[in-house]
């Protein structure tokens, strides 16, 4: 096996953090609803943990050296080679953030009920990808992340799903200007999606995008809600841009907000600030089927 160190990151149960633990507000409440959603979790919880310790055994049957953590720890990533998510596509997308060459492989730890687009195996075959990564027969390929920049700082996202830029406030209409191959206007609009070609299929195809073959190394815009008073004509109203291109944008509201990857990653934006978003030239390597 060519793979030397291997994380296991995996991700701590809804029903552990919330149901488990005495001091979450959920733990004491007796809502007729919140005991049917707790028989949910908890069987999603015992899916997710049975996956979770038949990867360990499995490991450990074929003298795999690896450590674990769970997600959301200060974790050394320079220090592994192979990476292996437990959860959903959530775990997955942390690991993606923070990995320069080492490879991931995603397993989907409860299918009945996580979607997990970006994990490779589960439980069920998560045997047969093994032995076929310890005898160096299997295929990877490229999953090209965004870079998101801010003008004046050090400071960069890597995104592997998608971004979305809007007002503080979720009720609040953001104004902004955009700038795409040389072409600038103001938008106001409730936020502007960007999306990787493998983030293409979730909130961008829900906002009316396209989606997109997800090893290509194209990316995608889109505006949420365009607002169409004082009959504004816009232009740069969403599509798909190749790799060359990126998109320029300027906030116009004093509070706004970035995310990333989802709602946990994310930045507050003052008025004035500009973002610069474009492929990076950094993408990540993963497993497939």
């Amino acid at each position: 096996m060519k793979y030397k160190n291997v994380l296991l990151l995996y991700k701590k149960s809804s029903y552990k953090i919330y149901f488990e633990n005495k001091e979450s507000s959920f733990h004491s409440r007796n809502f007729r609803l919140l005991k049917q959603e707790i028989k949910k979790f908890k069987a999603s919880h015992d899916e997710h943990y049975t996956t979770l310790d038949y990867v360990r055994r499995l490991l450990k049957k074929y003298h795999v050296n690896y450590a674990e953590y769970y997600r959301g720890r200060n974790i050394d990533y320079g220090a592994y080679d192979l990476i292996i998510t437990i959860g959903g596509d959530g775990t997955f997308l942390e690991a993606s953030r923070k990995v320069t060459h080492q490879t991931i492989l995603g397993v989907n730890s409860a299918p009945t009920f996580s979607v997990g687009r970006y994990c490779a195996v589960n439980k069920n075959t998560f045997e047969a990808k093994l032995k076929n990564i310890i005898a160096d027969r299997y295929k990877a390929k490229k999953l090209h992340r965004l870079n998101v920049s801010f003008e004046g700082s050090d400071e960069t996202f890597l995104v592997l799903n998608d971004v979305l830029v809007c007002h503080a406030s979720p009720a609040a209409l953001f104004r902004y200007r955009i700038q795409i191959n040389g072409q600038e206007e103001e938008q106001r609009s409730s936020g502007l999606w960007v999306s990787t070609a493998s983030g293409s299929s979730g909130a961008m195809k829900s906002a009316g995008g396209k989606s997109l073959n997800p090893h290509s190394d194209k990316f995608q815009y889109m505006p949420r809600e365009l607002h169409q008073g004082l009959a504004p004509r816009y232009q740069l109203k969403g599509g798909v841009l190749t790799a060359n291109k990126s998109i320029k944008l300027t906030t116009m509201v004093r509070r706004g907000q970035i995310f990333a990857d989802g709602a946990h990653h994310r930045k507050q934006l003052q008025y004035g600030e500009t973002i610069m978003i474009k492929r990076s030239s950094k993408p990540i390597k993963t497993i497939i089927l």
